[in-house]
């Protein structure tokens, strides 16, 4: 039997809901899923892109929120809002419900001017989770006024003590470790992506991690005075690498460096093709026309495919070209797209 749009957007979703949990799990969310080993993670693209696929499992959603009240300290608030900027990922508007959540006496200042950036004032309301068919969760309970306030209803959150310490020698955390190490800065940034490639110039590095390229520019102008960063000039432009290997011992003695993934890119693109099966409007619609509107959220962030994954984006890329393409085996290739973003 030919597989239904509601079958394909099922096996989608529960392969974006394991890549998720995969790597909250890295991060220190207690739970059973496999811990990420082959990309360095990156904690502002998890959440705003949890913020679009969490909703569809109350769960993971809420491990991130209490995550977040532990670990608010290691959160970058402007390279998510340069990010969210960049790639306008669909789920910002809830950033703004989460700074109602984390705006503590301590940390007031910080997440109150994020959720006036964020907020887009509207009457609407509308239920936050939903279940896994597209359907709204109930909701139980007493109403969360953090999340009434950005338009969400949802009951109030309460922690299920989910959140452990991270593990700072796996080499997926490697970015929270460099933040425990040396503190929210661009520099953790570079020395992550400088340790994953042999070399790179500030605007490569700047493009790759969400910062200006002034921001990096005299970051790494300033880390190369230490001595421990080369420089060789190509032309015009200067190349910049980790001077020695004591950076690699130093930064993963447990083995291997994971590698570098752009996940603002890789999360957003797969944001997009999910919002296309995700339509309501597709539901009684010819399963030709379901295919034609993937093709087309396909086409849309093939650039972004190519960057981020680029063997599998050639092959579907290659296979949408072809005449006589059945929706079953786009929709097998696009959780195998899923896949080689878990595990590379």
């Amino acid at each position: 039997m030919a597989m239904s749009l509601k079958d394909c957007r099922l096996r989608l979703l529960n392969r974006m809901l394991d890549l998720v949990w995969s790597q909250w799990t890295t991060l220190g969310i207690s739970g059973n899923a496999r811990p990420a080993k082959k990309w360095v993670l990156d904690p502002e693209a998890l959440v705003l892109f949890t913020c679009t696929i969490g909703r569809y499992e109350a769960r993971i959603y809420d491990s991130m929120l209490e995550w977040l009240g532990v670990n608010q300290r290691f959160l970058n608030i402007q390279r998510l809002k340069t990010i969210n900027r960049r790639e306008n990922f669909a789920g910002k508007q809830l950033i703004a419900a989460i700074a109602n959540l984390l705006m503590k006496p301590a940390s007031r200042s910080k997440w109150e001017r994020l959720s006036k950036e964020i907020f887009n004032h509207s009457s609407k309301s509308e239920l936050l989770f939903r279940l896994k068919d597209g359907s709204p969760h109930p909701r139980l309970g007493d109403s969360d006024d953090a999340f009434s306030k950005a338009g969400y209803i949802r009951q109030e959150f309460r922690q299920r003590n989910a959140v452990v310490q991270f593990k700072p020698d796996l080499s997926a955390n490697l970015i929270l470790k460099l933040r425990a190490l040396f503190g929210l800065n661009s520099r953790c940034e570079v020395i992550s992506y400088l340790l994953t490639h042999n070399e790179a110039n500030p605007t490569e590095i700047a493009a790759a991690t969400g910062y200006s390229s002034k921001t990096i520019y005299n970051a790494i102008s300033e880390m190369y005075m230490s001595g421990k960063l080369n420089r060789r000039v190509s032309g015009r432009e200067s190349l910049y690498s980790l001077g020695d290997n004591s950076w690699q011992a130093f930064l993963c003695p447990a083995g291997r460096t994971a590698n570098w993934m752009d996940w603002p890119k890789a999360f957003r693109a797969l944001e997009i093709i999910w919002m296309a099966l995700d339509n309501p409007i597709l539901e009684n619609e010819p399963i030709q026309t379901i295919d034609s509107e993937l093709i087309l959220a396909i086409h849309k962030v093939l650039p972004q495919l190519h960057q981020t994954a680029p063997s599998t984006a050639m092959q579907i890329q290659r296979t949408i070209q072809l005449s006589g393409l059945k929706f079953e085996g786009l929709c097998n290739m696009l959780c195998d797209l899923v896949g080689f973003y878990e595990t590379g």
